[in-house]
């Protein structure tokens, strides 16, 4: 049967429409501001990895590799080795930040030598005061592998910056093939790990522990008597997370190696790891 009222108002059927349209653009534009936005920063003010390193200008391997996770998992990312970024009023425009980065980032380096960094934009005087407090604030940090290599202190002190990320690279051996064994299979940023892993990888061996963290896997260096010497120990924490006031912090160990940037189990734990320190369960 024909509805009588069919056709007798269209200007309320066009004010319908219209209001349904603005509905969708405004759940679009909700959907498109709510992006976590990603600053990666890998900045090298000393040794440089091979990972992070910019060839002819090009986009280094972790860099292409978090971009297109970026695009997959709906991220908004900015990758920089400019650590000028790291100061309270850009760091107000991002939800997590993610340092892949060594030595004291207040200084750009040479860009020359093993050890001479990148030559990049160096970290504010007071940058690290300022990161702590974005933190504590309700900001993610993400550290990867040389995070602990990064504003190292003198023999027996501890920096602001290693008392915020949780322990400090003391040394490491050859590459090998260890286990990463999770502790806390319950935790968001275990969620696409399997209970064993077993990958090769640069294995950071860690001082200044800061032992209230809390540890999400561990390192199982392997059958005893067979392992180098600096490893024989029982398994130890290699990614741990920890709060900071109302802001998240999360550690891996892992990375230095391009391909296990290139395998999508690491792939989907840094995913996972953006979306716990962005606030996420």
């Amino acid at each position: 049967m024909k509805d009588p009222e069919q056709g007798k108002h269209p200007m309320r059927n066009l004010a319908f429409v219209a209001a349904a349209l603005l509905v969708l653009m405004l759940g679009a534009g909700a959907l498109a501001a709510s992006e976590t936005k990603v600053l990666f920063l890998s900045k090298s003010s000393g040794f440089e990895h091979s990972a992070i390193k910019r060839v002819d200008g090009q986009p280094a391997h972790v860099e292409r590799v978090l971009t297109a996770l970026a695009e997959d998992q709906g991220f908004e990312l900015t990758t920089t080795k400019d650590a000028g970024l790291i100061n309270a009023e850009d760091l107000a425009r991002f939800d997590v930040v993610m340092f892949y980065t060594t030595g004291d980032l207040r200084m750009p380096g040479s860009g020359e030598g093993l050890f001479g960094g990148d030559g990049e934009g160096a970290m504010p005087a007071g940058g690290v005061g300022e990161l702590v407090a974005w933190i504590e604030g309700g900001g993610g940090f993400i550290g990867i592998h040389c995070a602990t290599d990064t504003f190292r202190g003198e023999e027996g002190d501890v920096t602001p910056y290693i008392a915020m990320i949780g322990g400090e690279f003391r040394i490491h051996g050859r590459q090998f093939e260890g286990t990463l064994e999770v502790v806390d299979t319950a935790h968001p940023t275990a969620r696409s790990l399997p209970e064993r892993w077993l990958k090769l990888d640069e294995w950071y061996l860690f001082k200044n522990f800061d032992e209230s963290v809390h540890v999400v896997a561990r390192m199982n260096p392997g059958t005893e008597g067979k392992r180098q010497e600096m490893y024989d120990i029982e398994p130890y924490p290699v990614i741990w997370t920890k709060n900071l006031g109302d802001g998240r912090i999360y550690y891996n160990a892992m990375g230095h190696r391009e391909d296990v940037w290139d395998d999508e189990i690491f792939q989907s734990a840094v995913a996972d790891a953006i979306r716990w320190a962005a606030g996420e369960r």
